[in-house]
């Protein structure tokens, strides 16, 4: 399997579109984290007035999970993998 180095957002709209990305992934059930996993970063990102991203609440553990859900949103599982275990 190859890993490919993540991209990381140039500007402040490819920013903003990781999160929201991430934000309709929570909303459709898709976002499983390990109970060991805190998730403050991600509860504590703020919206601006006028709906966007307010950049001063977002901390490196919430940028990293938006980043990290985009880059995997092509990820295709290899079909020697049983999910049942």
């Amino acid at each position: 399997m190859k890993i490919e180095p993540m991209e990381t957002p140039d500007t402040r709209s490819e920013f903003e579109l990781r999160f929201h990305y991430l934000q309709n992934i929570i909303k459709q059930g898709k976002f499983h984290v390990n109970a060991n996993i805190s998730m403050d970063g991600l509860l504590k990102v703020r919206k601006l007035p006028n709906g966007r991203i307010d950049f001063l609440s977002v901390n490196e553990q919430a940028r990293l999970h938006a980043n990290n859900m985009y880059h995997m949103r092509n990820f295709k599982l290899p079909d020697n993998i049983d999910l049942d275990e």
